[in-house]
């Protein structure tokens, strides 16, 4: 059974979110609930969840304080963030610091469920890479090298889960470590990174021709061809439709502006 902490400060969501959870998978288990940030990490910290479900929106502290406090972590979580279409600020905020999916407001227990099955095959994946040698051991090859393996890998997995999570225990790292390659050798973030490597490709698709939108958005990791779409436009300026029409070329800017 993996372990799961539900954070909302309204108890009905809550209610909702157990339920859906108890119907729609039975490898989950509801281990503690809480109603603001500082309830959440003190739950976090006494339950050790192996996923955190949480709110963006929250009175005090946001959900996404409550996720950089997770992968900040030795022994982090994977982390859902649940938000409306209002709070996509929030949301994006959510995936930077490692997010693993998201989940709109009001729920659909269909999608849900298929968060549920991902997040299964990642913990699965995590615990078979956990007993299996490291594949390149912290400390044995360079900074650069380490991030260029990692590009590498994130290249050939492109559709896959390439979450903080997954590429750390891939190559037998830490989070910290992790940030810090990134930071010292490409001056981003993982997740800048990662998003940038994306929204390459999705451009290089989109000037085919030959895709469909929702499947330029599969094929490069988004979470569905709406968050494609609103990242696209903050990074790039124009949305993906705009794109197509007007052949703009602009460079991305990582910094959203």
């Amino acid at each position: 059974m993996y372990r799961v902490l539900l954070v909302d400060d309204e108890p009905a969501a809550i209610s909702m979110e157990r339920r859906i959870i108890e119907r729609r998978s039975e490898v989950f288990q509801i281990v503690a609930e809480a109603y603001s940030v500082e309830e959440a990490m003190e739950a976090y910290r006494e339950k050790r969840p192996d996923v955190v479900v949480t709110d963006m929106k929250m009175p005090g502290e946001s959900g996404v304080e409550l996720i950089k406090y997770v992968m900040q972590q030795e022994r982090r979580a994977i982390c859902v963030a649940v938000s409306g279409y209002s709070d996509f600020d929030y949301v994006h905020d959510a995936f930077t610091y490692g997010a693993f999916d998201y989940l709109l407001k009001p729920l659909e227990p269909k999608k849900v469920g298929e968060v549920l099955r991902q997040i299964q095959k990642a913990l699965d994946e995590t615990e078979q890479q956990k007993s299996e040698a490291s594949l390149l051991p912290k400390g044995k090859i360079s900074d650069q090298k380490m991030v260029e393996e990692i590009e590498k890998f994130i290249r050939g997995n492109l559709s896959g889960n390439n979450s903080i999570l997954t590429v750390c225990n891939r190559f037998g790292i830490s989070q910290p470590y992790l940030s810090r390659i990134f930071k010292n050798c490409c001056k981003c973030t993982y997740n800048e990174f990662l998003t940038n490597i994306r929204l390459e490709e999705a451009k290089k698709m989109l000037e085919t021709d030959e895709y469909l939108i929702g499947e330029i958005a599969e094929f490069t990791g988004f979470n569905g061809q709406f968050y494609f779409s609103r990242v696209f436009k903050k990074y790039c300026g124009v949305s993906p439709k705009q794109f197509i029409l007007e052949g703009d070329k602009a460079p991305i800017s990582m910094d959203g502006g």
